[in-house]
């Protein structure tokens, strides 16, 4: 699980479930989880956001180029109709 993402969700679309939501991580997930979290509550809601979407854009980057090497499948050149199924498809293999 990548607790960045799981800090950056919290805190901008479920706050107040965020501190009780730790509690499900295993303990050595619930610790980093805590000092990452710590680290980004003083952020501003537009910082958050643009770090979020940074994140995003990163992985999307790095599933590209996954995608590419491992399977030989260029996203830039598969249909629009068929980009939401190849991106599932590919992280339903690599979970």
């Amino acid at each position: 699980m990548n607790l960045e993402v799981f800090c950056y969700v919290g805190l901008l679309r479920f706050p107040e479930q965020l501190e009780p939501s730790l509690s499900l991580l295993p303990d050595a997930e619930k610790a980093e989880a805590a000092k990452l979290l710590e680290s980004l509550r003083v952020l501003s809601r537009s910082e958050l956001l643009q770090r979020w979407t940074k994140l995003r854009d990163e992985e999307l980057i790095l599933m590209r180029r996954e995608l590419s090497e491992k399977n030989g499948v260029d996203l830039d050149k598969v249909p629009p109709s068929l980009l939401p199924w190849c991106i599932s498809w590919w992280a339903d293999q690599n979970g």
